[in-house]
């Protein structure tokens, strides 16, 4: 009988590598739940960069009415507070659009 109970192990373990979705995706009636919604990734991106005597921040913005992006660049001086230039960039470049 150890052989059967072998024989069985092994094709449950071939079988579960061949699974597309992963077993937790599963309903009890064995349906795929539909996976949540994702954060939308069409924002405002900001991309900060270091540099001598401060940070350079670049900007992405997704236009969906003209399917364009649109970069900028900032550049904030070790002076200033990096929070709160940010903070004013993000507003600058909304009363922009």
């Amino acid at each position: 009988m150890k052989w059967l109970k072998k024989m069985v192990i092994n094709w449950v373990r071939e079988d579960w590598n061949n699974v597309k979705e992963p077993m937790a995706n599963l309903t009890s009636t064995g349906r795929v739940r539909p996976t949540p919604p994702e954060i939308n990734s069409n924002g405002m991106n900001f991309t900060v960069y270091r540099a001598n005597g401060g940070h350079i921040i670049e900007h992405r913005i997704y236009d969906k009415r003209t399917d364009r992006t649109t970069n900028g660049l900032h550049i904030i001086t070790d002076d200033k507070d990096l929070g709160e230039e940010i903070g004013k960039i993000i507003t600058y470049e909304q009363l922009r659009s």
